[in-house]
């Protein structure tokens, strides 16, 4: 009969651990670099008129330039939130 109460015992303690209360670590972490948080440049207005084919290049490559920033800093953010 003892034999039979130890067991039960057991999972009575294993179930009351189970209650005990537990509360969130706050970890303070400071605010991404400025130059991460960043918008991105919208894409370039172009004019209400027939572009030549300079235009458009220096046009194309000022977005493209654009994109480039943005995703840099994308990257840099998100390996700043994935660094614990």
């Amino acid at each position: 009969m003892r034999r039979a109460r130890i067991p039960g015992l057991m999972l009575l303690l294993l179930v009351l651990t189970a209650c005990a209360g537990s509360r969130p670590v706050e970890v303070e972490r400071p605010a991404p670099p400025p130059s991460l948080t960043l918008p991105c440049a919208g894409p370039v207005a172009l004019p209400d008129r027939g572009l030549t084919q300079g235009e458009v290049e220096v046009l194309w490559g000022r977005d493209r330039s654009s994109l480039r920033a943005c995703g840099s800093r994308h990257v840099g953010l998100v390996e700043w939130v994935a660094i614990p």
